[in-house]
């Protein structure tokens, strides 16, 4: 009799379930039309001179869709990672206007990420509520700006869903854990391929990673059933990385990624930062008077002498004055410029042709500084170092002090949010290309007003003050979310030593928290050391991995009554630890 009154019981609660799986399903749904929507009135704010940054982006992608890979080769050319100017022509090519291809790129790491940690969550409603957080999260559509950031953000919450992967569908098929591994893999190499600062990634991914690692041997089974998966992501970064250095090598005869990680330009830089300047000036790593010492030291480096202290010098070192605080005619060029500078020089100089040459050319700047060095004909000088990392300066210290307060409660914050447009600024022959590739409506320029068709409707208008309006409730349920979840994360810290279990979901926290403060540290050492690197677009991909750690924190304290399904132990006989596909 009881078990006949039971079954109805069972079945409503069974639908009751599925009813509330279908109602979240369909909110999520309209919630990512909704952003859609709203973010379609945001204009691309165009930067058409940034022949660095921005434009530089479109134009390698312009020349990958004339089918001449990266085109002929000079100082940008493998100055930046690809990978964004391919994104912008496979965009192209499909015929999706690049904004909205990069907010349906974000929305894929989203619900990958969100999938890969299903398992580990006890309700619909925390898969729900993680999602939206995501998707919602108020910097992933401020000012629409042509930037790698734009693709890395997305990539960063892939690479962190296949990561989890490796952990969460352990016990999987074969097939599925082959499928997470190519994931891994191809998220890793476009990662690597997207920005050359990813170190701050290793923090999370050592975490996740060694748990993953542990908990396969610790449960009897050795590491095979990660071999699979980690075969799989490491056949396809190779073949992704291996494809982009045979493509360098054949147009420009170097095999490699990007200059800036090549062991010649390293040496070069390092050596250039050796010998001490009579005078120390903040933001500038290579002195005036460190130069013209190195010249009669390196006959390969006073080659570029008539440049960098001629016109090619002083441009440098004016739009660098605000940085140094000294007036462009004493040539003292800022950090964040002498880079541009060396290579602008040694290009004019004629070392240029080839990636190769150049390079061979950095090499002997390398050899012939650290020699003289070596051999105390430039004293006093420093330790060899091949590194592009600026020399540490015992001033630097005080400036750091006074920096970290501000800089961590703009990332905490998330300070700065705008749904609206600046101006976008440049000639209208530069500004047709932005145009041109996006595919988009371009923010007003007062260079080129001509350009302002079609003009935003008085609905776009309403459209970003819907937008901005949520962004900033967004914003601040972000804040709540991420302080209060530090204390959260502690209390649950202190559960995870006394009862000597851990949730994976606490792994992924502080495996989200460790990366989140890498990003924060390193953003705010180029600060400090190099030049003024502050605001949304510096930490961009450290954003949603702020409401990663402030969700699953927040998840695994309120759960933490009833033992969750997946833990940071090893698999046992335990129903309260059970590992499921």
């Amino acid at each position: 009799m009881k078990s006949v009154e039971r079954a109805p019981s069972s079945s409503a609660s069974s639908l009751f379930s599925r009813l509330r799986c279908s109602s979240l399903l369909i909110t999520a749904l309209i919630l990512v039309a909704l952003k859609l929507w709203l973010v379609a009135a945001q204009p691309v704010v165009a930067h058409a001179n940034a022949s660095f940054d921005d434009r530089l982006y479109l134009a390698l992608a312009e020349q990958v869709l004339k089918g001449d890979w990266l085109g002929p080769y000079s100082q940008f050319t493998l100055m930046k990672g690809p990978m964004y100017s391919l994104f912008i022509a496979g965009a192209f090519l499909s015929g999706l206007p690049l904004p909205l291809a990069q907010h349906l790129f974000y929305l894929f790491g989203c619900i990958l990420l969100v999938l890969a940690l299903r398992p580990c969550f006890d309700a619909s409603w925390q898969a729900f509520g993680t999602f939206i957080l995501l998707w919602w999260q108020p910097m992933s559509y401020v000012e629409l700006d042509i930037v790698r950031q734009n693709i890395y953000t997305p990539l960063t919450l892939l690479l962190f869903a296949g990561l989890c992967a490796l952990e969460t569908r352990r016990a999987a098929g074969l097939y599925i854990r082959l499928a997470w591994g190519a994931l891994l893999g191809t998220a890793a190499a476009a990662f690597y391929l997207t920005r050359e600062e990813g170190i701050w990634i290793l923090p999370g991914a050592a975490l996740l990673i060694g748990i993953s690692a542990w908990n396969s041997w610790r449960a009897g089974k050795r590491l095979r059933p990660l071999v699979a998966p980690a075969g799989t992501a490491t056949i396809c970064a190779a073949a992704i990385l291996v494809t982009v250095c045979t493509l360098n090598y054949r147009y420009y005869g170097w095999f490699g990624t990007v200059e800036f990680r090549a062991r010649e330009f390293r040496s070069a830089y390092g050596a250039l930062q050796r010998p001490v300047p009579s005078e120390q000036i903040p933001y500038v790593p290579v002195t005036r008077d460190v130069r013209l010492k190195l010249y009669q030291v390196s006959p390969s480096f006073a080659e570029l002498k008539p440049c960098l202290e001629g016109p090619v010098g002083l441009e440098w070192a004016n739009y660098s004055d605000f940085l140094t605080g000294r007036p462009g005619e004493e040539l003292q060029i800022g950090g964040g410029s002498f880079i541009w500078a060396l290579r602008d020089c040694v290009i004019a100089s004629g070392h240029g042709n080839t990636a190769r040459e150049a390079l061979d050319f950095y090499r002997s700047i390398g050899l012939e500084i650290n020699r003289a060095c070596d051999e105390g004909r430039i004293a006093p000088a420093r330790p060899r170092r091949n590194t592009m990392v600026p020399r540490w300066r015992p001033e630097n210290a005080q400036r750091l002090r006074e920096t970290v307060p501000g800089y961590a409660a703009e990332f905490f914050l998330f300070t700065g949010f705008s749904a609206y447009p600046t101006n976008s600024w440049g000639s209208a022959d530069l500004l047709a290309l932005f145009r041109d590739l996006t595919r988009w409506r371009l923010a007003h320029s007062d260079d080129a007003p001509e350009l302002d068709f079609p003009l935003p409707s008085s609905v776009d208008h309403y459209r970003l003050a819907a937008l901005r309006a949520l962004g900033q409730i967004f914003r601040w349920l972000c804040i709540v979310l991420v302080i209060s979840g530090l204390g959260t994360w502690a209390w649950t810290a202190s559960d995870v030593l006394r009862h000597r279990t851990m949730p994976y979901l606490f792994v992924v926290a502080t495996a989200a928290l460790g990366s989140a403060l890498a990003v924060l540290v390193v953003n705010m050492l180029v600060h400090v050391l190099a030049f003024r690197n502050r605001g949304p677009t510096a930490l961009h991909e450290g954003y949603p991995l702020l409401v990663l750690f402030g969700a699953t924190a927040w998840i695994i304290f309120l759960s933490r009554r009833i033992r969750p399904k997946y833990s940071a132990e090893p698999e046992t006989s335990s129903p309260g630890i059970r590992y499921g596909n």
